[in-house]
């Protein structure tokens, strides 16, 4: 093991000798030329560096006179440190920066008191600890951006007709008792398509819910929302229904005790084309169940930038999110 140091008064005693091995093991192919007693050497397949660490500690024997440490040390080591992260001691001692000694090239220690034969020098050097092909953070972030995936999206600005709503820092909006509730600029030309997810857990009556996309703030509420067939199940039954030329998307019906969600898939909403989109929905009612999925087109070349999620009549409670497919 290495040798260990005593201190009495601020004085460094050693047990023998100036020489302090590097490290107490060495894993290398081959045996050490130079093993100092007490070094451990075990036989590895590869070479292991083990200079890169959080301290070093150079060692140095000077000279009588000398007023300055440098180069290689009595270990081998060659000094290099961190200007204002290092500790200089002499003979224990330890020395004020900037007052006992001046360290501010990074390869040597200058302006020590005149030393005596056979003083000891050392430096301790705090580096910071380097892991090989490690990724940094800008590196990290680009790769998240560019992996495939759907990406929750923070609106610029969350509206309601009535109620409350607000999105946390990720983007994800909360609302209770809204006639409607509005996401601004969640749709750009960053993504082609986009999942909205609508989770209901309460509501004030019998209803539809109707989705609107809008632009500027301003919902479009003309009947563009064309060819919306869907298919309602529950209790055994199920049904097909079209409807043409609405003023909103028709996502299924629920009631005063009703709890479910919706998905709704969106595709060129934000292109100046026109705009397909598929949902699939379940309700819980007190008593039944009942899903619904469907698809339709918003027929006017229109580019959208924001959502609405409003019930056709009363209030909803419950949150929603908007999600770009990154492809």
């Amino acid at each position: 093991m290495t040798k260990p140091l005593y201190f009495w008064n601020g004085t460094t005693f050693e047990l023998v000798g100036p020489t302090t091995p590097q490290s107490p093991f060495a894993y290398q192919t081959s045996a050490p030329t130079a093993p100092a007693t007490g070094d451990i050497w075990i036989d590895s397949d590869g070479d292991v560096d083990t200079y890169n660490r959080q301290l070093t500690r150079f060692y140095f024997v000077a000279t009588a006179g000398q007023t300055s440490v440098s180069g290689t040390d009595a270990n081998g080591l060659t000094l290099a440190y961190v200007a204002g992260s290092e500790a200089v001691y002499v003979n224990g001692a330890l020395q004020v920066r900037g007052v006992d000694y001046t360290a501010t090239n990074g390869t040597s220690i200058t302006g020590l008191s005149a030393l005596a034969l056979n003083d000891v020098v050392e430096v301790f050097a705090y580096t910071a600890f380097t892991v090989a092909n490690a990724y940094t953070k800008t590196e990290t972030d680009s790769i998240a951006a560019a992996a495939p995936g759907l990406r929750l999206i923070v609106p610029s600005s969350v509206a309601v007709g009535s109620g409350t709503g607000s999105a946390n820092a990720n983007g994800y909006v909360t609302f209770s008792g809204v006639s409607s509730v509005s996401l601004n600029n969640v749709f750009s030309s960053t993504y082609d398509s986009y999942r909205v997810i609508v989770t209901l857990t309460a509501a004030s009556t019998s209803a539809n819910l109707q989705p609107r996309f809008r632009a500027s703030g301003t919902d479009s509420s003309a009947s563009y929302y064309n060819a919306h067939m869907y298919l309602v199940s529950g209790t055994g039954t199920g049904t097909v229904q079209q409807d043409a030329n609405i003023s909103s998307m028709n996502t299924g019906d629920f009631t005063s005790t009703s709890q479910g969600i919706v998905v709704l898939d969106i595709f060129n909403v934000f292109a100046a084309a026109v705009t397909a989109f598929n949902y699939q929905v379940g309700m819980s009612y007190s008593t039944a169940s009942r899903s619904f999925v469907g698809s339709g087109i918003h027929n006017v070349s229109t580019s959208y930038d924001g959502i609405t999620i409003r019930p056709s009549s009363g209030t909803i409670t419950g949150s929603v999110a908007v999600y770009g497919y990154k492809d």
